[in-house]
């Protein structure tokens, strides 16, 4: 069928797929969208493997009643002490590490013992005045798999 445009004229050709050509397309979007779910599972498969997690993390200035009395990102540099305060699921049996680091230099590391399947637990530091600047707190498991990592600023007054 010959089409004008012009003054030229141009042959249009149709393209009309086969089953065969039909049924080639949809295994191939079905094997793209399979490899595609598989590919955003892992990361959820990979840290369920590690047999834990860290629920309500938080910093706290105190803890009272086994519990964080406030929530806080931030401190002032005359605050004497800064809590890291998280429940620890399914990881009973195991050891793990509250690791505190300034500007990626590790300060300490406070190793905890997990008693029970569903255990509060939390580290301190006491801090000094010259430590300022962005503060890493993260949850190791045994196996020094990163079970949970949060960060608060330790600012000058």
């Amino acid at each position: 069928m010959p089409v004008k445009c012009l003054g030229y004229s141009f042959r249009t050709f149709r393209f009309v797929p086969t089953y065969q050509q039909d049924l080639k397309m949809i295994k191939r979007r079905f094997t793209i969208s399979l490899a595609l779910a598989l590919a955003l599972s892992l990361p959820l498969a990979s840290s369920h493997a590690a047999g834990g997690s860290v629920e309500n993390a938080t910093f706290t200035s105190a803890i009272s009643g086994n519990a964080p009395t406030d929530y806080r990102q931030q401190f002032s540099n005359d605050t004497p002490v800064v809590y890291f305060y998280g429940e620890l699921l399914d990881l009973k049996g195991q050891t793990v590490s509250h690791r505190w680091s300034l500007e990626g230099k590790q300060m300490q590391v406070v190793p905890i013992k997990v008693t029970k399947v569903r255990q509060p637990a939390w580290s301190k530091s006491a801090m000094q005045p010259e430590w300022t600047g962005n503060w890493t707190v993260e949850v190791v498991d045994k196996d020094g798999n990163v079970l949970r990592r949060s960060n608060f600023a330790y600012n000058p007054n």
